[in-house]
């Protein structure tokens, strides 16, 4: 790894960074990476109006810019997220859930199978946009 984000200001400067370069990016009012296996859709983590760094890291690998959408994601790609992130976690003032979850998901569907699935919802009074974005929906109320 080359690059560490070890203070917050770098950190908030990185994020900043990544923002302003994802032409036609836009934060999404909650978003999530999780798994489905046999039919089924989990989350472990969700976040709904902040951990934005997460977001437009994952919204780089995955091609997102704004809107409600779900992806499919390879273990490749969920591999690409994680490395995008990780600089992050050389500072200390924040906890990285994301960054500790993607990693705790990346093993599980390595040994159990299954395939992650990111969702971004734009708004929340967007309609679903298929089964996974439902999941989350109901995973943020709880």
């Amino acid at each position: 790894m080359d690059e560490q984000w070890e203070t917050r200001e770098r950190v908030i400067r990185a994020r900043q960074e990544l923002e302003a370069s994802h032409t036609g990016w836009r934060r999404p009012a909650a978003y999530a990476v999780g798994v489905e296996r046999d039919g089924v859709t989990g989350f472990g983590l969700t976040n709904a109006g902040g951990n934005h760094l997460p977001a437009v890291v994952l919204a780089r690998v995955l091609g997102h810019t704004c809107g409600t959408a779900t992806y499919p994601m390879t273990l490749d790609q969920l591999d690409e997220a994680i490395a995008g992130l990780a600089p992050a976690e050389a500072c200390p003032d924040f906890d990285h859930p994301n960054l500790h979850h993607w990693r705790e998901l990346r093993a599980e569907v390595a040994e159990r199978g299954g395939r992650p699935v990111a969702v971004f919802v734009g708004d929340l009074g967007d309609d679903p946009a298929g089964p996974h974005d439902a999941v989350l929906r109901a995973a943020l109320k709880g």
